[in-house]
């Protein structure tokens, strides 16, 4: 994130367009999974997902809810995650979706 100036003229974080290769997108059909590799340097990802889609994201191999609790590492529609220490990125998407993932350093 950086600092930027709004309209108004007020101060705020922005967080700035990424080049081709931090930035990933993919179209999953529903019960569609993927993965990504999260480059070392890499701090926070921004996912973006396609409104009215639900797709879990998580740091490990993610398995449908079941009729019971378990445990799981994995967030449904997260937006800003850390991923320090994480090295590959995990979706699962319930509905068919669109999903936009960018890396930033910071």
């Amino acid at each position: 994130m950086t600092l930027n100036k709004d309209q108004n003229s007020n101060v705020t974080y922005g967080i700035p367009f990424v080049s081709a290769p931090e930035g990933h997108a993919i179209s999953l059909a529903a019960a569609g999974t993927a993965t990504l590799t999260v480059p070392e340097w890499a701090t926070v990802a921004l996912c973006q997902i396609q409104p009215g889609a639900t797709v879990w994201i998580g740091p490990d191999a993610i398995t449908p809810a079941a009729a019971a609790f378990g445990n799981e590492s994995a967030d449904i529609n997260p937006a800003l995650r850390d991923v320090r220490g994480v090295a590959t990125l995990h979706f699962y998407a319930v509905d068919a979706a669109q999903i936009k993932v960018s890396f930033y350093e910071g």
